[in-house]
């Protein structure tokens, strides 16, 4: 059975998975959507009935371990025209983006004031995270056919295959559940436009879905280039943005089956290729940079019951990843340190997830992982070709030791094997064997309360291998270090979630969290002498905080949200300079208030349903450089969207103004980015 929560007023079904629990068991939906269904991702079914209730306006808990700090972006959040990932992650409680510009460009993301290499980024189960530099890109995660996104804060589930420092995020894709077609067209400020269709047939053994989305943007926004005189308005100029045009194709293909005696397979290929220049700082503009990227990943799903009554099930997956990026610089302008720079990434990898129920209060997971993966580079006079192997395995259980106190460990063990061929190097690479570097990592985890009000704790220690990139180098610009280690954090936070009724107020919610993480042998950069630029363990690091998520439905077709991020980054480096110690490119205030008015039919004016948004994104000051020399001021962004559904809401137009105010916003130093801007999007669509 599939039972949905609505707020009041809402349009449609929110579905949340609640397998029944077993006899003697509490039914806490956020315990038991984690252990018996929802703990091992399974999709959603075409063949399960739906059932509406209308409730708590409280957002469920991030499904794949509801004991974790985290949260669910979904429904008519993804849909906005013009967004961008960056854009949406901003404003989620302790989440940062670094962004360099506008469509195209490159954005990553971090969780508590973590690196982007420390946090994995996962679409379809599959983890994004490259071996240049260990981040994943946000300006090639599709939204158009995103079915939600999943943050986990500071910790990660088992179905990650790095229990990172940094927590995880996943992009969970649509999966097709029977006849259904939908086309758009969206128009916006500098140039941008896209278009997109997709179509699914089948019934309730076996659905496909397969869709194509096309988009440009010229990004040739204006912006005030200070010519390098931050401190002297005197000689500012309004000039416009140069070669930052991007255009990207993306394809979907979806599939799902069932295999007879409850079994299932599920089948997810994404292509993406982009074209786009590289437009450089914004004091120095570069007219013939250009970059072409290509991926393509692909995930095999199978799951499977293995006990009577659901208390034991088994989930097999492959997934397979394949990236190449060409970097043209004729004129040297981007700094590559070579004409021309080809990077290619691969990455094959196998995963069996295992759950079972033991006795009416003990709980028990595990999952074994292995993976190849391979990094080649050739540019700049010199050949790379590195490879690392991964065996993985993690255990983890849960135990109902009170009626209202639940209690959670974890442990895992990774063995890795690292070589690499460098042509021109000064002497042999290090070849390590199979199981020379080893990274542990444990979790433990309280859980008090359920259904309205939760207390949760948790304290974990992790570890994160330097990439390939950063062991051997990607140019002759960006060399790679083989002394480096291991960066190893030390995490612990304690919150609760809670929700009801709250008065004038009405339905209620308060996801309030505070943290503690801790960072040893940092991997950062410096420049050499001779120019180029190698990395190196900078030391330690802490970031403590508090992060919150309110939000309110005080009358039945009015929504009011509030995100909430305070972080105190220190760089705790024993005997370096103290004269500041606040880790740069952290905004220490991060706020995003935003109200919603939606209504139902409206059959005087011939529509579905209408609703309207309004929202506003905070962010502190930042220091730019260790040193605290460097100040990027305190920046915001206020939007406006507006949503119309017709004919049965088989037809919508979404229109979205951004950054109405057009407020001057620099996000990485010297990185403009896009003033005030206007998208507008038609979409059509069919559903049996």
């Amino acid at each position: 059975m599939r039972v949905g929560f609505l707020p009041r007023g809402a349009r449609g079904p929110r579905r949340v998975e609640t397998p029944p629990a077993p006899a003697g068991r509490p039914a806490d939906p956020w315990l038991r959507a984690a252990l018996l269904g929802a703990a091992l991702a399974r999709p959603a079914r075409a063949e399960e009935a739906t059932v509406v209730v209308r409730g708590a306006s409280a957002p469920s808990p991030p499904p794949k371990d509801p004991s974790l700090a985290g949260s669910v972006i979904r429904g008519e959040r993804l849909r906005a025209p013009g967004l961008r990932v960056a854009e949406l992650l901003r404003t989620q409680p302790g989440v940062g983006v670094a962004e360099s510009g506008g469509y195209g460009a490159l954005s990553t993301a971090t969780v508590r004031g973590a690196t982007a290499a420390q946090t994995p980024v996962y679409l379809g189960g599959v983890r994004l995270n490259d071996d240049v530099a260990g981040t994943a890109d946000l300006s090639l995660v599709p939204l158009w056919l995103t079915r939600q996104v999943e943050i986990y804060r500071g910790h990660a589930p088992l179905q990650a295959d790095r229990l990172g420092i940094g927590g995880a995020i996943f992009f969970e894709p649509r999966r097709p559940r029977g006849p259904e077609a939908g086309a758009g067209l969206m128009a916006g400020s500098f140039g941008a436009r896209a278009g997109w269709g997709y179509v699914g047939l089948g019934g309730e053994r076996a659905a496909a879905l397969a869709g194509a989305r096309f988009e440009r943007a010229d990004n040739d926004y204006a912006y005030r280039n200070d010519l390098g005189t931050r401190f002297d308005p005197s000689d500012e100029r309004v000039v416009r943005r140069r070669n930052a045009d991007a255009s990207t194709w993306d394809i979907w293909s979806l599939g799902t089956t069932a295999l007879g005696g409850g079994a299932r397979a599920d089948l997810l290929v994404n292509a993406t290729a982009r074209e786009q220049g590289l437009p450089g700082l914004s004091l120095f503009a570069t007219e013939r940079a250009r970059a072409s990227l290509r991926r393509t990943l692909a995930a095999l799903r199978a799951e499977a019951p293995c006990g009577p009554e659901g208390r034991c099930a088994l989930v097999a997956t492959t997934s397979v990843l394949f990236a190449r990026a060409a970097y043209d610089d004729p004129l040297g302008e981007a700094g590559l340190g070579a004409a021309r720079s080809d990077v290619g990434a691969e990455r094959v990898e196998q995963a069996l997830l295992w759950r079972q129920d033991v006795g009416q209060r003990v709980s028990v997971s595990a999952a074994a992982r292995a993976s190849v993966e391979a990094l080649a580079v050739d540019g700049g006079g010199r050949a790379l070709d590195a490879r690392r192997a991964t065996g993985q395995a993690s255990i983890s259980g849960e135990w109902l030791a009170l009626r209202h106190l639940t209690l959670r460990a974890l442990g895992g063990l990774a063995c890795n094997g690292t070589g690499a061929a460098v042509a021109g190097a000064a002497g042999p690479s290090r070849r390590l064997g199979p199981c020379d570097e080893r990274v542990p990592s444990a979790r433990l985890g309280a859980q008090v309360g359920e259904g309205s009000l939760v207390a949760l704790a948790n304290a974990g220690r992790y570890a994160r291998l330097p990439t390939l990139g950063e062991l051997y180098g990607v140019s002759g610009v960006v060399r790679g270090n083989e002394g480096l280690v291991e960066e190893v954090g030390l995490t612990a936070d304690v919150g609760a979630r809670a929700s009801g009724r709250a008065g004038p107020l009405g339905e209620a919610y308060l996801d309030a969290f505070a943290f503690v993480r801790s960072v040893r042998d940092l991997v950062g950069y410096r420049r050499s002498s001779l120019g180029y630029v190698v990395p190196y363990n900078v030391g330690r690091a802490r970031v403590a905080g508090l992060e919150a998520a309110l939000g309110a439905t005080p009358l039945p077709f009015l929504q009011a949200e509030l995100s909430l991020t305070l972080l105190d980054p220190r760089d705790t480096t024993p005997g370096r300079d103290v004269t500041n110690d606040v880790l740069p490119f952290q905004s220490r205030l991060t706020l995003a208030p935003r109200v919603r008015a939606f209504r139902g039919p409206l059959p005087r004016l011939g529509l579905s349903s209408a609703s309207l948004s309004a929202s506003y994104l905070h962010q502190a000051s930042r220091y730019a450089d260790p040193a605290g020399l460097v100040v990027l001021p305190a920046q915001g962004s206020f939007d406006l969207e507006a949503e119309v559904e017709l004919l049965g809401r088989h037809i919508a137009v979404r229109a979205r103004a951004a950054n109405l105010f057009d407020q001057a916003r620099f996000d990485l130093v010297g990185y403009p980015l896009p003033g005030r801007a206007a998208y507008l999007a038609l979409e059509a669509r069919w559903l049996c």
